[in-house]
């Protein structure tokens, strides 16, 4: 298949919806990789977008590439705890076993290799990404067997599978993690209550945002359900914000990985609450390899509400998913609350 045709392949199955473009420079730079003049080009024209501006988005994150970057994208985890692990001289020891010097394409095209901001992998580090797939415990035995895979020309998808093991690494579970919900018993639980009697539990429990101003989700899911919107379709949306770019932390790396239902159950029955229909869940492009696992995740529940609906139950989600990448990648999901929710009428 030719450029032009993998090009228009996924154009087409975005529909050439230019506010997909994101998801669209992804998918493309995946298949060809990295965006090219003509191909930004191609993709401009076949959303009816300016070239410009196209092209400006590629430029402004930096896991988009608009040069040529080797087969293999090898970036080191730069961060406090992986260069206390070692993670510079291990780097150092690959530029010189490849003969290329760092932030370089070898000569022959083949690799390349430079650093990234934390991958969200310091509790099992030096951590790498390579092709945008983690590797984690870098030692110099691994690091040797890499540069062999990678003169050889082996895909990744034929490295050693533990390379690319991710551990939870939790040790004390508590409430938070410890509980026994089973999918869609919170989101029926939200359904039964309403979304009034929903939001008043959650003002009356005071419970809090994780952030370092630990605001009132009550208050501000209220603000979001009374906003009256603008523009020709106001609507409302739930945003889940899982980038995390601070040195050692890793927490929605865990939640993403191992609560995937309870993720996409608070995000369910925050749009009861707030009458959204739509969410977007934001996946830094160092958890690229967790996309598929997400889309997974929604289809079965989408799957299982449906098979609720038909039996006359009320559906715990209808959910869709694509993706799109960012400065790192974006995972874009949108999920319909039941009929019966206040839902008003998305990267």
């Amino acid at each position: 298949m030719s450029d032009t045709d993998l090009i228009d392949t996924v154009l087409d199955r975005h529909h050439r919806d230019g506010t997909r473009l994101m998801q669209i420079l992804r998918e493309t730079q995946e298949q060809l990789g990295w965006l090219s003049p003509p191909t930004l080009t191609a993709i401009a024209k076949g959303i009816g977008w300016p070239r410009a501006k196209v092209g400006g988005t590629a430029s402004f994150y930096s896991f988009f590439h608009k040069r040529p970057r080797g087969k293999y994208c090898v970036l080191w985890s730069d961060n406090i705890t992986d260069r206390m692990l070692g993670n510079a001289d291990l780097m150092d020891a690959m530029c010189k076993k490849l003969w290329l010097e760092p932030g370089r394409v070898s000569e022959d095209d083949l690799v390349s290799v430079n650093t990234t901001s934390c991958t969200g992998m310091c509790d099992q580090g030096p951590a790498l990404l390579v092709n945008y797939r983690a590797v984690t415990r870098m030692t110099q035995a691994r690091l040797g067997e890499m540069v062999g895979l990678i003169r050889n020309e082996t895909p990744v998808a034929d490295w050693p599978a533990e390379w690319f093991a991710v551990e939870d690494n939790i040790r004390r579970k508590d409430i938070l993690l410890g509980h026994e919900l089973v999918p869609g018993q919170a989101l029926a639980a939200a359904l039964e209550r309403g979304a009034e009697n929903t939001l008043d539990g959650i003002k009356d429990a005071k419970l809090r945002g994780r952030g370092g101003a630990g605001f009132s989700t009550g208050q501000k899911w209220e603000a979001c359900r009374n906003a009256a919107g603008s523009g020709d379709n106001p609507a409302h949306y739930v945003i889940c914000n899982a980038d995390e770019g601070e040195p050692g932390t890793f927490k929605d790396r865990v939640l993403l990985t191992s609560y995937t239902d309870l993720v996409f159950e608070g995000m369910s029955i925050a749009g009861l609450v707030v009458g959204a229909a739509k969410g977007l869940i934001y996946l830094r492009g160092e958890y690229r390899y967790l996309l598929e696992p997400l889309e997974s995740a929604l289809a079965a529940r989408r799957q299982a509400g449906s098979r609720r609906w038909r039996h006359g139950d009320r559906p715990g989600c209808w959910a869709k998913i694509s993706s799109a990448p960012s400065s790192t990648s974006t995972s874009r999901f949108t999920s319909a609350p039941a009929p019966t929710s206040a839902a008003r009428n998305r990267p």
